[in-house]
């Protein structure tokens, strides 16, 4: 695993406290409310250094896709918002969406895209 995986990874997980900060932060003090911004902020300059070479279309879907998946088990767990059957099964296709996104990356562009840059 590169170390630009594990930029991912600190902006994913940054995201993630950044959002529940924005739920912890709603009746306090405007000052408190920078916090979130800020923490967004470093998210996505830690997603910057990621994408210096992980496929834009890949870091962003597992990014946001594990970003949206780790917020509602913090939703869950910190904040008793409920996990139904159907948002578990929701979740669940969002990481499968995931894996099937990444697994393309090894792919030649030739065999993804045989005719482009072609004349036929």
């Amino acid at each position: 695993m590169s170390s630009h995986w594990f930029f991912l990874l600190a902006a994913i997980a940054v995201e993630i406290v950044a959002t529940a900060a924005l739920k912890s932060v709603v009746s306090e003090s405007w000052l408190v409310a920078f916090l979130p911004l800020l923490l967004i902020g470093l998210s996505f300059a830690l997603l910057s250094v990621a994408l210096r070479v992980i496929p834009l279309a890949v870091a962003y879907a597992v990014w946001e896709g594990l970003g949206i998946v780790g917020i509602a088990l913090i939703g869950h767990l910190l904040f008793g918002e409920h996990l139904t059957p159907g948002r578990v099964a929701a979740l669940a296709a969002i990481l499968a969406g995931i894996l099937l996104l990444e697994r393309g990356v090894g792919e030649s562009p030739d065999a993804a895209a045989p005719h482009q840059g072609r004349l036929a």
